[in-house]
């Protein structure tokens, strides 16, 4: 019994230990619990959009969306994308990323109600859209050829 209870100790003792050393030696193993990206410096909270159905809502017959947050819209494959502004309540920035960079922004996209005329798109191929509250861009000075660096 006695040797039990060493051996359990042990293992206890030992796996606390090993759990802090694969802390140490791989940090970015842990889940990140609130996704965002980094432009500038700036760090944007992100809700993720990566299927067909979250990316058809988008941020559609939302209320608003916090100040510093963004959607981001995760496609599997490069391919020149188009984006409305169908039933929104607030306007936007969209900004259009390729290669983990910025190639184009649409600033201050006012919302269209039901039936949109307006499409906005870009010539070249873009992997990723965020999109952003009218005027963040250039309140954080965002432009064309920033990098963005993704954490989710």
């Amino acid at each position: 019994m006695k040797n039990f209870l060493y051996i359990l100790i042990v293992l206890i003792i030992g796996t606390f230990f090993f759990s802090e050393f694969r802390k140490s030696i791989a940090p970015t193993m842990s889940k990140i619990d609130t996704p965002y990206i980094v432009i500038n410096d700036i760090t944007i909270p992100v809700e993720l959009a990566v299927d067909q159905e979250k990316q058809w809502q988008g941020l559609s017959k939302r209320e608003f969306l916090k100040e510093t947050d963004g959607m981001l819209f995760v496609f599997p494959r490069k391919q020149i994308r188009s984006f409305w502004m169908k039933d929104m309540n607030f306007p936007l920035d969209i900004i259009w990323i390729s290669d983990n960079k910025i190639i184009k922004i649409d600033k201050d996209l006012q919302p269209e109600g039901e039936n949109p005329k307006n499409k906005y798109q870009t010539i070249q191929r873009v992997d990723k859209v965020l999109e952003v509250n009218s005027g963040f861009t250039d309140k954080y000075k965002i432009k064309a050829g920033d990098e963005v660096k993704f954490y989710y």
